[in-house]
């Protein structure tokens, strides 16, 4: 009976807010009223595909950059979603959040000094929603080689661009006024691909079901509060030599200053250094005696914990937090994680598709849980979830979650082999059955990649040189070894 009461009091409310909003049309445009418009422009039906187009120029920062001088993969998919979204909000002229990733492939790694191009533009829109693609292209500075990095389609969802109602009536009239988002038009042979490819991959996701992954977040939430099956074992106190002198001599500063000058010294290609390795070394895997690895460990060990609290900087002009900056931060998770189990240098070679559920706002804090969901001869496939908490009222939310495919290298980019992820929970043991599906989808979607990068018919904005796959398959790729 209270159920029945409460639809028909939601019933009439609605119903009450349609007759008002109808009949106050005009006085809601000018109570709250599109800045767009203010300004003197006027919103059209459609635009023509090629005024949506961003183009971004980085270079990479030793700030962006693992031990090794390669690029961390969550500063590019920052930088990626920050492109999206000026791409999205160019063409709707409102305010556009990120709703869902796609899987992202990475085909070649980035170092330190190499300068990223990444290309953006609006494939397709809907009623409120758009479908954007983006392609990352990198230039050694010094040798003037121009590689294919990676492309990713991101799904945005634009928001009225009017001041947010701060009453009951306000919001509910708001609900009847959605913000449309212009048609687009494709004109060249390359838009009018795109555009169709963008139905066929929109259908796609629709079809695609949310993974239910409840029960090891569940696990996950409680390792965290210290309910653990092992507990831990606390790290040895073991005394450092020089943290102990009691006296410092003064040649201990040249012998630095020196060693300094030497690691100046040792700057390589990446590519070169690469290639050149995996011919000079006849063998499969690496032999450094600094990465031998234990053959097996319990997954619970490579368990992982971030928490950040969202800060203006991570977020929008309507303090949405950033999907970039989301995935930035699963990214330090997953690597944290990877690193539990293999002790090498790690690099980020993919990343499944995921969808923002709930979006989080500043003054949240989210918190990143990761775990090794399954491991193979050189790579690890991570699972991390997404979960965020309002400070005030307490609430807590699921908001997304995703798979990070890590692989593991030596000095010489020669790939290590890591140890076994024993799954030993029930949670654990459903997460590490499905990795083999996931795992064959990566591998025909790099394939397919990587045939239509090298084919006769090359994208719009070609690449410079063909991708070497031998090289990719040994440095990046080993997830297919």
């Amino acid at each position: 009976m209270p159920q029945k009461i409460e639809m028909i009091h939601a019933y009439i409310v609605a119903l009450w807010a349609k007759i008002v909003y109808f009949i106050s049309q005009n006085l809601l445009r000018f109570i709250l009223p599109d800045p767009y418009i203010e300004a003197g422009n006027i919103r059209v039906n459609e635009k023509p595909m090629y005024e949506s187009r961003v183009t971004m120029t980085e270079i990479i920062s030793p700030a962006h950059a693992n031990l090794k001088g390669l690029a961390y993969a969550g500063t590019i998919l920052g930088w990626i979603d920050i492109a999206a979204g000026l791409a999205a909000k160019r063409h709707s002229a409102s305010p556009s959040v990120t709703r869902s990733v796609d899987d992202v492939a990475f085909l070649h790694p980035v170092k330190v000094g190499d300068i990223i191009t990444i290309q953006a533009s609006v494939n397709k829109s809907w009623n409120t929603s758009m479908e954007v693609g983006v392609k990352v292209e990198a230039e050694s500075p010094l040798t003037g080689e121009r590689f294919f990095v990676a492309h990713a389609y991101l799904t945005f969802v634009a928001l009225s661009p009017r001041p947010s109602p701060r009453t009951f009536l306000g919001r509910k009239l708001a609900e009847f006024h959605p913000t449309h988002v212009p048609t687009i038009v494709p004109l060249s042979d390359m838009e009018k691909k795109r555009f169709e490819m963008a139905e066929t991959r929109r259908k796609a996701r629709l079809e695609r079901k949310l993974p239910g992954h409840a029960g090891i977040r569940e696990l996950m939430h409680a390792w965290s509060q210290g309910r653990k099956e092992h507990a831990d074992d606390d790290a040895p106190i073991i005394p450092h030599p020089i943290l102990n002198q009691l006296h410092h001599h003064d040649n201990d500063c040249d012998d630095e200053s020196q060693a300094d000058k030497e690691g100046e010294s040792e700057s390589h290609d990446l590519r070169s250094r690469a290639l050149s390795a995996l011919k000079r070394v006849n063998r499969r895997f690496s032999s450094d005696p600094r990465m031998v690895q234990p053959k097996e460990r319990r997954m619970e060990r490579t368990f992982t914990e971030v928490v950040e609290l969202v800060m203006p900087q991570h977020a929008n002009t309507l303090s949405i937090t950033f999907g970039g900056q989301i995935m930035a931060w699963m990214e330090i998770c997953a690597i944290a994680s990877a690193n539990r189990l293999a002790r090498a240098y790690l690099l980020t070679a993919s990343i499944d598709s995921l969808t923002f559920l709930i979006p989080t706002r500043v003054g949240d804090v989210v918190t990143i849980r990761g775990i090794v969901s399954r491991s193979y001869n050189s790579s690890m496939e991570v699972y991390v979830s997404v979960e965020s908490e309002n400070l005030k009222t307490g609430e807590r939310k699921f908001t997304n979650d995703g798979f990070f495919t890590i692989a593991a290298i030596d000095d010489a980019y020669v790939p290590v082999k890591v140890a076994k992820a024993i799954p030993q929970a029930e949670a654990e043991y459903a997460l590490f059955e499905g990795s083999y599906e996931r795992r064959a989808k990566r591998l025909a979607q790099r394939t397919e990649l990587l045939q239509i990068i090298n084919s006769k018919t090359p994208p719009r904005s070609p690449v410079a040189h063909p991708i070497d796959k031998a090289a990719l398959e040994s440095i990046l790729s080993s997830v297919s070894i």
